[in-house]
């Protein structure tokens, strides 16, 4: 009897140790810090659930007004700095608002971890366009992301736009 009790304590102590170490060390998702380039305006949107351990996260936008090019680098940081790190999915909404007459107006996006292009695509002026930058996979090892702008067609007129990046963050979690 003793014994049983001894190994039926022994197997729940081991799987407290291991349930409570993975959601120790998956802490929160790694998020994007300003490094260097133009600095965005970062307004909050409000606040969504985000998991079995985390009860509600705030969510931001970040935003820039550009007239020609944009070259943003941010740095990937988490709960334990960046040391502790786990390959993810990027999330994040790319929407686009052009100012004047910008009739036909197009801006390529690109998306860097490090030097390696993870993501890219084309905003233009049809209504709704948003680029959902959510399936690249930022490579755990990876300490910076790069988002970058340039005008693929730009329409006498069209003097700049503004540029939205909805909670951008890099999904590592185990839950």
């Amino acid at each position: 009897m003793r014994d049983r009790l001894f190994g039926c304590l022994l197997i729940a102590a081991i799987m407290t140790l291991f349930f409570g170490g993975v959601i120790v060390l998956k802490g929160p998702d790694r998020w994007l810090t300003y490094q260097e380039g133009p600095e965005p305006r970062i307004s909050e949107l409000g606040s969504e659930p985000c998991g079995a351990v985390e009860h509600g996260c705030d969510t931001y936008r970040r935003s820039w007004v550009v007239t020609g090019e944009l070259t943003t680098a941010f740095r990937l940081d988490g709960l334990f700095g960046s040391w502790l790190r786990w390959d993810g999915e990027l999330d994040g909404l790319l929407h686009v608002a052009f100012h004047g007459t910008c009739s036909g107006a197009r801006v390529h996006w690109g998306i860097r971890a490090d030097a390696r292009t993870v993501a890219s695509g084309t905003l233009s002026t049809v209504p709704g366009n948003r680029a959902t930058a959510h399936n690249p996979t930022i490579p755990g090892t990876a300490g910076t992301v790069t988002l970058t702008t340039t005008w693929g067609q730009k329409p006498p007129g069209c003097t700049s736009y503004t540029l939205n990046w909805d909670d951008p963050e890099v999904n590592t979690g185990l839950f």
